[in-house]
């Protein structure tokens, strides 16, 4: 039995290698008898506890990155409500389409903006009524040029004729062969002196009242 201990003997570079231990996560006791008691087996006893593995924790951001974060999703937040809802709303809303203006008719005409703005059906019923079928028909021409210019956006001359501005339109438009078709009629009746039968008046009048009509729906 262990009755009595002494410090051990330290040496010049004690300390030196006791730090140089501890960094490297030794541990060193040494205990030095001075008087003992039967067998050495009998002292005193003390068990080493084992070494607990340090505990990993999931890292966490740092309390003042965190909050940064927190305040600029937050004013991002509101500068999104404010351009939807407030004042600048209109940032972020649909443009309404821009109403297309009619083409500017040739002066020999004689059409009016006004005169191409009115109901396209009304149009047809005047055209219908009118006595003179070979006026009637020029007059049917040179709005369903127009349309046809405002739907394919060409612009017409101040100078052009009925058949210069059937040339100005894009090949291959919906309705081109019914416009040469009206075109080639009015000549006639207008230009050649062909009497207009009234068949004839009444199917040149559908040709005008499919352009027409369907230029008005997608206006």
């Amino acid at each position: 039995m262990i009755e009595e201990t002494a410090p051990p003997p330290r040496g010049a570079r004690s300390d030196e290698v006791t730090d140089a231990l501890a960094m490297d996560g030794s541990r060193t006791e040494m205990t030095y008898v001075t008087r003992m008691t039967g067998d050495l087996a009998e002292g005193q006893t003390r068990l080493l506890e084992p070494e607990k593995a340090p505990e990993t924790r999931p890292s966490l951001p740092r309390n003042g990155s965190a909050s940064t974060l927190v305040v600029v999703l937050l004013l991002l937040g509101g500068l999104l409500l404010w351009l939807r809802f407030g004042g600048a709303g209109m940032l972020l809303s649909r443009a309404p389409a821009a109403q297309k203006k009619p083409v500017a008719a040739p002066e020999a005409w004689n059409i009016s903006a006004a005169d191409q703005t009115n109901d396209p059906r009304q149009l047809l019923d005047q055209i219908a009524a009118m006595p003179d079928r070979a006026a009637a028909l020029v007059r049917l021409l040179r709005h369903c040029l127009l349309a046809a210019a405002g739907e394919t956006d060409t612009r017409l001359a101040r100078a052009d004729t009925e058949r210069t501005a059937f040339r100005r339109l894009p090949q291959g438009w919906r309705a081109g062969a019914a416009l040469r078709d009206i075109l080639t009629r009015a000549e006639l009746a207008h230009y050649g002196g062909r009497p207009v039968i009234e068949s004839d008046f009444a199917a040149t009048l559908d040709l005008g009242r499919s352009i027409l009509l369907r230029d008005a729906r997608h206006a």
